[in-house]
């Protein structure tokens, strides 16, 4: 998948995003303001905000940032934030592998439902660190693969497919913090199956 190619597919979900999407991911946009441990005048930036569905679920004393590499995504972002009279939040466009905000900008990162959409992960997430203030959270919401050897076969098997609407179902939690040099402090499962978890580092 290259860049130009993720943005085209998310571009083309934005108007139905929501209704696919929402209450499949819910349980774990709840979760993670709680997960965050977001306090008063804290600076978040989420990654991969999409359609601005988390928003709604943080907390209005703090100053969001929200990027995305889709501007179809984005423009129902705004919607949205408009709908809320929200002023803490600003939305940008931009590429996650190359952020456009100076070391330690950050008290704490969200990714939703977005580290197994870009081509580049471990570029990313080494991105996400950079940006981080020291101790500060980032927060990984995602599917990685499945530690039983038959589904991790599934998961393999169906990965090609699953690259051509805009993700990897055969990304490695483990492989990846490793290389990114990012220590995982807790892990929760967001399904009951635990498929999808919601994976907490401090830099």
């Amino acid at each position: 998948m290259s860049v130009q190619y993720v943005e085209k597919v998310y571009n083309s979900y934005a108007w139905v995003y929501d209704l696919v999407f929402g209450k499949v991911f819910h349980n774990g946009r709840v979760l993670a303001p709680k997960l965050l441990h977001l306090f008063p005048g804290a600076r978040l930036l989420e990654v991969g905000v999409g359609t601005g569905m988390t928003l709604p679920l943080l907390p209005r004393n703090i100053e969001i940032t929200g990027i995305d590499l889709s501007q179809k995504m984005l423009d129902q972002a705004q919607k949205r934030i408009a709908k809320l009279k929200y002023t803490h939040v600003r939305l940008l466009k931009m590429d996650a592998t190359k952020l456009e905000f100076p070391d330690e900008s950050f008290d704490r990162v969200l990714a939703a439902y977005f580290i197994s959409t870009v081509p580049e992960p471990v570029k990313v997430v080494r991105e996400l660190m950079r940006v981080t203030k020291p101790g500060g959270y980032l927060l990984f919401l995602n599917h990685f693969h499945s530690e039983t050897p038959i589904k991790r076969y599934v998961e393999k098997i169906i990965s090609p497919v699953c690259y051509r609407i805009g993700f990897k179902t055969d990304l490695d939690l483990y492989d990846l913090m490793d290389k990114a040099g990012l220590e995982i402090e807790t892990i929760e499962p967001i399904d009951f199956q635990g498929h999808w978890k919601a994976v907490r580092c401090r830099k």
